[in-house]
């Protein structure tokens, strides 16, 4: 995957050319700040540098909120705060604990993003009312555990930052997304930040030229600036990165969305996007949706986009016509669902007729690739984060049974 074709796929960056083509968006240049805080890192650093004196990355806390919209609706009553068996003995006094919050009152208070805050809920409100976020890149879909409804769903701020800071792929496309390429050691920084509150009109950000090599120009110490492997450099580096808000269509059906691969701006593969599930009607209908994703893609996808190898998402409708949903480079961290990526750069392929892959049978569906729950969610076994947890409590019982008098 080279630089160049990952930049390409930046969602800035090709949505001028296909807005006509795909759903709403309002994209925003987002802040170093709010960069930092979505790494874990200190927002607003002091003169002495980023981080000084931490010791890894801050704990999750929400920012300081200017229009009071949680991300979460209140309780319709009141009730007491659990306390965790875990956390018990240092917290309770009836267990030896202080009983205190002295250490959290330490702690730097939230940071607060205001100017970003009105921006993305202005956005939200003008996409209808509630909106799917994502970077430059990816889509927080692996922290829907965090969520109310379990959907990427967010009506205001405060459920953007929340999902965009419990999200790997969001960390990702911040910290590895570039160094991944294997020309990014040689590459000069493509575009320079915005300024620190640097809110301006997004098309004024956006250019056909700018994921080509165009943009302002940069001097070679910036280059090598750029690849250190230093942690502490990435947010800095002069890279700019934008928050996008998509349209929310509640009632969108999984089976309606397919990955398209490219080669050599050929297609040579379609496969149906959520390879973990069969469903029914699609082994029938794909028969009838290859043709009008082949003429999509000779009609606006091919004409338009510059890349020779990549990959494009689309979502066929009930009337049959084909929205582009997002574009992802070829290979590395893009995943190739009901294909590898051997069959995929086999020779031949392509010079036959299109493969079109869907799951045709219940049973035959392959294991889901993101699962959006954490993974000590899903380890039951012994020594696992579950195991642990219920071996305490248990003991824990046992140990207040045993005070009362009761055999357990």
């Amino acid at each position: 995957m080279l630089l160049e074709e990952l930049l390409r796929c930046q969602i800035q960056e090709w949505y001028p050319a296909f807005r006509r083509h795909t759903v709403p968006t309002a994209i925003i240049p987002l802040p170093a700040a709010f960069l930092r805080y979505l790494a874990g890192r200190t927002a607003y650093p002091g003169p002495d540098g980023p981080d000084e004196g931490e010791q890894g990355p801050l704990p999750f806390v929400l920012p300081t909120l200017t229009s009071g919209r949680a991300p979460f609706p209140p309780l319709q009553g009141h009730f007491p705060d659990p306390v965790s068996l875990l956390d018990r003995d240092n917290t309770d006094p009836l267990f030896g604990g202080s009983g205190s919050d002295s250490d959290d009152d330490e702690g730097l208070p939230p940071p607060a993003f205001p100017e970003l805050e009105a921006a993305v809920d202005a956005a939200i409100a003008g996409l209808g009312g509630a909106a799917l976020p994502k970077l430059n890149w990816s889509a927080p879909k692996d922290a829907v555990f965090m969520a109310a409804d379990g959907t990427v769903r967010c009506t205001c701020f405060a459920e953007v930052a929340m999902l965009l800071r419990a999200s790997d792929c969001v960390a990702h496309d911040l910290i590895s997304a570039r160094r991944s390429c294997h020309d990014f050691l040689r590459a000069k920084p493509v575009r320079r930040n915005a300024a620190e509150g640097g809110l301006s009109d997004p098309g004024e950000n956006c250019s056909d030229g700018g994921a080509r090599g165009g943009g302002s120009g940069a001097p070679e110490e910036d280059a090598e600036q750029e690849s250190s492997d230093d942690d502490e450099t990435w947010v800095d580096d002069g890279f700019q990165y934008y928050l996008a808000l998509r349209k929310w269509y509640p009632g969108l059906r999984p089976e309606s969305e397919f990955r398209c691969f490219v080669r050599g701006r050929k297609l040579v593969g379609v496969s149906q996007r959520d390879p973990s599930a069969y469903y029914p009607s699609l082994p029938g209908w794909s028969a009838e949706v290859q043709p009008k994703i082949e003429d999509f893609f000779e009609e606006f996808i091919e004409p338009q986009f510059a890349s020779e190898n990549y990959t494009f998402d689309v979502y066929v409708r009930a009337d049959d016509r084909v929205k582009l949903i997002d574009f992802n480079p070829w290979g590395g961290y893009t995943l190739p669902l009901l294909f590898t990526w051997e069959e995929l750069e086999e020779e031949q392929r392509g010079e036959d007729e299109l493969e079109f892959r869907v799951v045709m049978q219940q049973g035959a569906v392959r294991p889901g690739l993101m699962t959006a729950i954490p993974y000590d969610m899903l380890d039951w076994g012994d020594g696992s984060g579950w195991d642990v947890f219920l071996k305490k409590a248990g003991n824990e019982l046992d140990r207040q049974m045993a005070s009362l008098g009761v055999d357990s």
